[in-house]
């Protein structure tokens, strides 16, 4: 086969797998993706209600509750099943909060029923007698619909390194 030949076959394909990306991004209106990133928005403020108000059994509801659940922290799978994150949520003290905000949040619908989250991510710890942890990085996470309502499917955060003084 010629050069040129296989450039034109390897183009056709290309544009054929675009054609086929566009199709499937088309099937959500304007109204329904719209409706998708509202909906996915008020999932994420009911965490965060839920996390500062001490709501672990209605956090955990925002979770998937099977085994198709993975968390990822820096490169590590930290959680792959809800029953670890209830686990994770009846561990911590009873005096300790969560506190999480969220900048330049970016929701896009992927199709009916499922949504990626892009966001940059602000956590405290918040306990009266132990003192507060705070971090913060990056967050990604896919999101579903499931008859309960929007739950976290997935999620990789990242946070950058410990500055280093100048003496480092």
């Amino acid at each position: 086969m010629t050069r040129r030949a296989l450039f034109l076959c390897l183009a056709a394909s290309a544009l054929a797998a675009c054609a086929s990306v566009d199709s499937r991004t088309q099937s959500l209106t304007a109204a329904h993706a719209s409706a998708i990133r509202d909906s996915v928005r008020a999932m994420l403020t009911s965490f965060e209600r839920y996390s500062m108000n001490r709501q672990w059994d209605s956090v955990a509801t925002l979770y998937v509750s099977d085994t198709t659940l993975r968390w990822i922290e820096n490169g590590r799978v930290v959680m792959r099943s809800s029953a670890a994150l209830e686990r994770g949520l009846g561990s911590l003290p009873r005096t300790t909060s969560i506190v999480t905000t969220y900048d330049t949040l970016e929701i896009t619908p992927v199709a009916p029923g499922v949504a990626a989250v892009l966001a940059f991510y602000h956590t405290t710890f918040v306990d009266s007698t132990r003192g507060n942890a705070t971090f913060g990085g990056l967050l990604t996470m896919t999101i579903v619909h499931r008859p309960g309502g929007w739950q976290f499917l997935n999620g990789h955060t990242s946070s950058p390194p410990p500055a280093r003084s100048a003496g480092n």
